[in-house]
């Protein structure tokens, strides 16, 4: 039977036309449902002009008893601080907040920067907001902002680098501006140092890698592998640090923690794999099997519970924790995908060997209208005693999003 081409290109536009309508507007119908495990995808604020929520800062900013959570807008070139409703209102939609505009923004950070005990924010690693203190936290006007640098710079952390008991920005993975004692808040009192050179950073750890007593600097580069910074004591903490690889068999990783996973007592490393190389779309599992200097480890591969054949290669685990799920005195691996269902991984036995590990999806409805989630950011969203997952999502309509722990 001949089929009319125009007849079947109709029906396909037909299609592709009703499919974007229907997936732009499906959170208003699937935000708050329940999966077939009771989990819930909660809509915080969504984001129908593709403003591109793309990172989470979670703290009781206000100092009420609930966690608030201060928004990063990469395309939309602003930030808002979203105060957390309480009980009746944290399911809802999160309709108070501030905002803050400047540059495109895809990293943000938080901490006290100036020594006054409040926590301040950073957006796009060179703007600093300080926090003006609890009685004017809600007038945006009142938070000083400092410009340390114009250019963008990934992941901002905020620690004391140096010992010196102030905390200092790390940006990049790469340089560090030390606090200094007078004049916090002008720029031109800010030393800048650097540590080395990286490309396109997804994690950045202080963290003490061989077990001499300082601080090293673990950095998950997804243009180069893993990789630390060895840390040469105070007197060398202003130079460059040497470079060690930790781990170069993919070619595209993601996000990484530092956990004992497998609760032997020794950290582990783990990452997730991207959509290109030899590990992509996997978990990768590296233990520690030494306790000191040069880290040496087992590495598994943890496959995800999907078809990936089937579902395409932008089906790969992004976003990582650790966090006790069920209650159950045991912490499972929680995976946040770029797109599909959340999904979890637990073992039994000692966790060394593959067939040690078994994982499950995290189901919600809206699985597969969510285009392009983000890290998963941690905490108790609805103060209920257990611990949810947190994220943004930028290509789907979603916007920023939690969901709900079905444990009390």
């Amino acid at each position: 039977m001949q089929i009319d081409k125009n007849i079947t290109y109709t029906a396909s536009l037909l299609f592709v036309v009703l499919t974007t309508f229907i997936g732009a507007q499906s959170w208003q119908d699937l935000t708050g449902k329940a999966g077939p495990t009771d989990w819930k995808c909660h809509v915080i604020q969504p984001d129908p002009n593709d403003h591109g929520p793309d990172g989470i800062n979670i703290h009781d900013w206000d100092q009420d008893g609930n966690v608030d959570l201060f928004v990063n807008y990469e395309e939309g070139k602003i930030s808002r601080l979203y105060f957390n409703q309480g009980q009746n209102g944290n399911t809802k939609l999160w309709t108070d907040f501030i905002e803050f505009k400047h540059g495109k923004c895809e990293d943000s950070g938080m901490g006290d920067l100036d020594n006054d005990g409040d926590i301040d924010y950073i957006a796009n690693g060179g703007l600093v907001y300080f926090n003006p203190g609890t009685a004017k936290l809600r007038n945006s006007s009142a938070w000083v902002k400092m410009t340390l640098f114009t250019q963008e710079g990934r992941v901002p952390k905020v620690l004391d680098i140096d010992g010196d008991g102030l905390n200092d920005l790390l940006v990049a993975g790469s340089f560090w501006y030390k606090q200094p004692v007078k004049g916090k808040h002008d720029a031109k009192n800010w030393q800048r140092f650097v540590i080395g050179k990286t490309k396109w950073v997804m994690s950045s750890i202080f963290y003490d890698v061989d077990k001499d007593g300082d601080k090293d600097l673990v950095v998950q580069d997804r243009r180069q592998e893993t990789f630390w910074f060895v840390n040469g004591g105070p007197d060398k903490i202003y130079k460059p640090w040497p470079r060690k690889s930790l781990y170069n068999k993919n070619n595209e990783s993601m996000f990484m923690i530092i956990e004992d996973v497998n609760k032997d007592g020794k950290d582990d490393f783990l990452i997730t794999g991207g959509r290109i190389g030899e590990k992509k779309q996997k978990l990768i599992l590296l233990l520690r099997t030494n306790s000191a200097g040069d880290p040496q480890f087992k590495e598994l591969i943890i496959e995800q519970p999907l078809d990936v054949e089937k579902l395409g290669k932008d089906f790969f685990p992004k976003g990582i924790g650790l966090i006790d799920l069920n209650n159950d005195k045991q912490k499972e691996i929680v995976i946040v995908p770029k797109l599909g269902h959340l999904w979890q991984a637990s073992f039994k036995n000692d966790g060394f060997n593959a067939s040690d590990w078994q994982v499950k999806t995290i189901e919600t409805p809206g699985h597969n209208t969510r285009k392009k989630m983000d890290n998963a950011y941690l905490g108790d969203i609805d103060n209920d005693g257990d611990i949810d997952i947190v994220t943004t999502e930028e290509n789907g309509g979603w916007g920023v999003i939690w969901f709900e722990n079905p444990e009390k």
